[in-house]
């Protein structure tokens, strides 16, 4: 063997799925990367990856270490982990059967692990038509800012917000704001400044009892400055969190409650999300789901400087 001939070590790489979540058209609906396997990367080099992918969110999956999880994924936006979020859960359901990475049991049912807990994500339908349902954590409420401020945060006239904000939370904070009507929602320009002062929520979704789309009974948007994003596409914590709202207020009639809501229309990544919502005040029982669909499979190879 020539002794002159360097001995190069394997570059490491991670093979990640691009999905976008509640569509089944590319390039629609939120995107998601998502690393079936992420064993060998530590907390630096998640965040530092999800900022590379600067996309709303970035998950990375584990071997479970709660008894009954099928698997344990972590969930980074650009600038930090989040416990919970919504459409990385049913994007990850996904991109796991996408890849192999899981079977789907006879029951239909996945079992995530995430910080928040174990959900369950039901499996219905077959590959295209595939619908992937959550059952997410139990909210929680709490006072929100002032109604004026959130109107000066969202550059409405105080008027246009019909009922009091609400800090909603299912693992993630949100601001909650009802506004009056479509024309409302859709001509949204937020004071991003502004919405980022607001402490220890994620940002403001605001949301209006009426849609476009006839299939459809909601209008959302949803802005997260705080987390890197100015608007999240389509938000399934979110979503999640204007169902309880409804429930909570009463403001379109009492639980039960199941309608499709609308988001990401105002920025060219249209997605419809379905929500359920039951059960009692202090037990609501919320179901949030979509379909996803498979756009990019590539490879990140880690190639350090002194190795290039």
């Amino acid at each position: 063997m020539d002794s002159r001939r360097r001995y190069h070590a394997p570059v490491p790489s991670y093979r990640f799925l691009k999905v976008d979540v509640f569509t089944n058209t590319p390039l629609r609906g939120n995107p998601l990367a998502v690393f079936p396997d992420a064993r060998g990367l530590d907390d630096a080099a998640m965040q530092s990856i999800a900022r590379e992918m600067n996309l709303s969110e970035t998950t990375f999956v584990l071997p479970p270490s709660a008894e009954g999880a099928d698997y344990r994924v972590r969930i980074f936006t650009p600038r930090s982990e989040l416990p919970f979020a919504g459409h990385p859960t049913i994007g990850t359901a996904h991109a796991m059967l996408e890849a192999g990475a899981v079977r789907l049991p006879p029951g239909r049912t996945l079992w995530q692990q995430t910080a928040a807990g174990i959900q369950a994500i039901e499996v219905n339908g077959e590959r295209r038509e595939r619908r992937y349902v959550m059952t997410q954590p139990v909210p929680s409420f709490a006072a929100a800012p002032p109604l004026a401020d959130v109107a000066v945060a969202l550059r409405v006239p105080p008027e246009a917000i019909i009922a009091e904000p609400l800090i909603v939370s299912i693992g993630i904070r949100w601001i909650v704001a009802p506004l009056r009507d479509l024309g409302t929602v859709r001509n949204l320009d937020p004071d991003l400044s502004a919405v980022e002062r607001f402490v220890g929520v994620a940002g403001v979704t605001a949301f209006c009892p009426e849609a476009a789309d006839p299939a459809c009974r909601i209008r959302v948007r949803t802005f997260a400055p705080r987390e890197g994003i100015a608007e999240d596409p389509v938000c399934g914590s979110c979503n999640g969190c204007v169902g309880a709202y409804l429930a909570r207020t009463g403001l379109v009639g009492p639980p039960p409650l199941s309608y499709v809501a609308e988001q990401g229309v105002e920025i060219g990544r249209d997605g419809r999300v379905f929500v359920d919502v039951d059960g009692g005040e202090k037990a609501l029982r919320l179901r949030v789901g979509g379909q996803v669909i498979t756009v990019m499979d590539g490879e990140l190879r880690l190639v350090s400087k002194a190795g290039a």
